[in-house]
């Protein structure tokens, strides 16, 4: 390889971990804001998340302006060209999940306190948990060369879709039976919200889990289905 292509690459690569970590590292902060009675931590919590998103921001730029720079002034080959698409869709699915790390931190602010959250925040933070693992293992994918990482990530996302769909039904029942306030509306409107974002990030880990295969093998198998049955891992 050219050894300014593989600087070029190295360098992208060290934005791209930082933009993972920082992604990873803004979805444990939302862990603690959803399970925190502490009204100061979660205000502190608060501002480190939108903190944290302007430097997703910034970094979505630079590993945009590094990639065009890779591939107009080095001319990689095809395999180093798999690669930096590759890093190139992940970014963008990074930036989106956090994106919806910040939609999901403004609908609980706003229903923290109302009982719909609380009966609820238990089965929400499940899912939660589901699809920060789906993201890790998306990302260890890439990172460590693993695709069996990213075919559990893949196979997975129909569990968290699952998920959410018990969730809808399991509120529904429970609004049934209780008067039909205005209050508990907009709480089940931020429900909602806070309940197809989380959603969104488990679909957001499956993108980066297929960027990762079409990396390490140049497959595309995106709209592709695979057999049932998870992968340990």
């Amino acid at each position: 390889m050219n050894s300014k292509l593989e600087e070029s690459i190295q360098d992208l690569m060290n934005s791209f971990r930082e933009m993972s970590d920082l992604v990873l590292s803004q979805l444990i902060h939302l862990e603690k804001f959803m399970v925190t009675d502490d009204d100061n931590f979660r205000h502190e919590t608060f501002e480190i998340i939108f903190e944290n998103e302007r430097k997703i921001d910034g970094l979505e730029l630079t590993i945009n302006d590094k990639f065009i720079n890779s591939i107009v002034l080095f001319q990689p080959v095809a395999s180093d060209i798999r690669k930096l698409v590759a890093v190139y869709r992940m970014t963008i699915n990074l930036e989106r999940i956090g994106d919806l790390v910040i939609n999901i931190t403004d609908s609980i602010s706003s229903i923290k306190d109302s009982e719909e959250y609380r009966e609820m925040a238990g089965v929400i933070l499940n899912m939660l948990l589901s699809g920060v693992s789906m993201v890790e293992k998306s990302l260890i994918s890439f990172i460590n060369g693993d695709t069996e990482y990213a075919i559990w990530t893949i196979k997975n996302d129909e569990i968290v879709d699952d998920m959410n769909r018990k969730l809808l039904i399991n509120s529904i029942k429970k609004a049934s039976i209780k008067a039909r306030t205005r209050e508990m509306l907009l709480s089940y409107v931020d429900l909602k919200n806070i309940i197809t974002n989380i959603e969104r990030i488990a679909d957001h880990a499956t993108n980066i889990a297929e960027a990762s295969i079409y990396s390490l093998e140049g497959t595309d198998i995106r709209h592709k289905k695979f057999p049932e049955g998870t992968v340990e891992k």
